[in-house]
């Protein structure tokens, strides 16, 4: 597990990671983050399984998206989606260059961030997700470009602490590598505020944990590496559910612990 902290006179920012390979024999999931004193960017993709390739695909992916961020670190919608579709034709290419991989595809879902301005956007395309929380509770998630999620089985819970049980194999409508050009589903910019916290996610560790398990967790956190160490152990009591590889990469801006507590606080004053 992976933690980095930077304070100067932008947003602080802090990150942890994890990922586990689960029953499968090998991972296909990939992280990666870009971390400096004037804007950040954060990626993680999926491999999608039935196909050769994908766990190539995913970190082709991530390091195509951080690649182009870098180089051009803008939070605007228009870069953004430059930045996927540059990763789609990197997977288009390697596609082309590898018979035995020529279907390779993979998922995305990434967070941009202004830390001078405080702004952020966050990009993806498949049912890698981004959960975006504030004062300890569920702000919004991304929507899987899948069938299960379009149809609406996909807010079908499995259990009393359970992660989301799919009644259908949860096909994909979109992917990185499955067409010329990326659809990408990309937000609205949105301002920051302290205590604002990022979990972005493959199926795998969605899948064995609720969104309830997430927000208690962080309730419970006093730094990123804790929340993840919560989650990882939530996700390790039911992984014998999946075969799955699961990832995450937990993102907070400022100081999550001080902010949550006391936003969890005053309804319990109050009651």
């Amino acid at each position: 597990m992976l933690e980095a902290t930077r304070t100067v006179s932008s947003i602080p920012i802090s990150t942890s990671q994890f990922s586990c390979v689960g029953e499968r024999s090998g991972n296909q999931d990939a992280i990666g983050y870009h971390l400096d004193d004037h804007s950040a960017c954060f990626v993680v993709s999926d491999g999608v399984g039935g196909n050769a390739g994908g766990e190539l695909a995913a970190r082709i992916a991530v390091d195509t998206a951080l690649d182009t961020f870098v180089d051009n670190p803008s939070v605007a919608q228009e870069d953004i989606q430059h930045a996927v579709k540059r990763a789609n034709d990197a997977i288009l290419a390697k596609q082309r260059e590898l018979a035995e991989q020529s279907r390779m595809s993979a998922t995305i879902v990434s967070l941009f961030v202004d830390r001078a301005s405080g702004h952020a956007c966050w990009a993806h395309v498949g049912d890698s997700r981004l959960y975006w929380f504030r004062r300890g509770a569920l702000m919004q998630r991304t929507e899987d470009h899948s069938l299960s999620e379009r149809s609406g089985e996909a807010a079908i819970g499995s259990g009393a602490n359970g992660g989301e049980r799919l009644v259908k194999t949860n096909l994909l409508y979109r992917a990185l590598g499955a067409r010329a050009t990326a659809e990408t589903t990309v937000s609205t910019p949105q301002r920051l505020a302290d205590g604002d916290a990022f979990l972005l996610c493959t199926d795998g560790l969605w899948q064995l944990i609720s969104q309830q398990v997430m927000e208690r967790s962080l309730q419970l956190a006093a730094s990123a590496e804790e929340w993840l160490a919560l989650l990882r152990r939530a996700a390790e009591a039911r992984a014998d559910e999946s075969r799955d590889n699961y990832s995450a990469l937990a993102v907070w801006v400022g100081f999550p612990q001080q902010v949550t507590l006391a936003g969890t606080a005053r309804p319990l004053a109050q009651a």
